[in-house]
């Protein structure tokens, strides 16, 4: 999915209007409905990648979706040629290393100096923040940072947020209901998580629209009804470059 060239100047911030009206162009790839997990692996595969925010809030969380076969961290670790996880979490990483057995991994500060030692001890080709900039109190701040420190260490962003535009939260309101992780701060649209991007100094290059959880192929009304319209999907991923 991507942009006309004429939202581009106000990506940027060179142009303002308060009712920009943004006609997004599709291809072929944004009418295949996916998950996020599966599109995670297909970019990871025999590469060297970062994962940011590898415990996923809690060891609970972990088993939970371990049992469900949705815990990204080892489902990137099956594709990568290497994953490496890391998160402030000190309880999750130890869980992480010593219960499930995933030695790569670090409970660091990714601006420590600490963690640039592990940045500058290999070659990398992208660090993957899913599912963390709504979590952020200044995303654009986060991310300028890691832009600045990190420009010459790998090749590719990769983050996923979730869809304020979503058919679920559209469904929900209309019932006087907000349905929302507690620790979030932010709803994205493709939008707004595009200008956060770019204002931190990246070069967007590709949107695609996918599913936060399975896809349950028995369910295909609601599935051909997500293959046709991809604005609807409940999570967006954004791929871009470092300058």
């Amino acid at each position: 999915m991507y942009f006309p060239d004429d939202t581009l100047a106000y990506l940027q911030g060179r142009q303002y209007t308060n009712a920009l009206p943004v006609q997004f162009i599709f291809d072929e790839e944004d009418y295949v409905y996916r998950t996020q997990i599966d599109i995670l692996c297909d970019i990871a595969a025999g590469k060297n990648v970062i994962h940011l925010g590898c415990v996923d809030h809690n060891i609970e969380t972990i088993t939970h979706k371990i049992k469900r076969k949705k815990w990204l961290h080892s489902r990137l670790c099956q594709h990568a040629a290497r994953c490496h996880g890391v998160d402030i979490q000190e309880e999750g990483i130890r869980y992480i290393q010593e219960t499930l057995g995933y030695k790569d991994t670090s409970c660091n500060d990714i601006f420590s100096d600490n963690f640039a030692d592990i940045i500058a001890a290999d070659n990398w080709d992208y660090l993957l923040i899913p599912e963390v900039l709504e979590h952020i109190e200044a995303p654009t701040s986060f991310l300028r940072a890691i832009a600045r420190k990190y420009r010459n260490s790998f090749s590719k962003l990769v983050l996923t947020v979730p869809n304020g535009l979503s058919q679920d939260n559209y469904r929900l309101a209309r019932q006087g209901t907000e349905t929302i992780n507690s620790d979030h701060r932010f709803w994205f649209s493709p939008y707004t998580a595009a200008k956060t991007i770019i204002a931190a100094g990246f070069d967007l290059e590709k949107i695609l629209m996918c599913r936060h959880g399975t896809i349950s192929w028995r369910a295909w009304r609601r599935n051909r009804f997500f293959r046709k319209h991809p604005l609807l999907r409940n999570d967006i991923l954004c791929l871009a470059s470092f300058q």
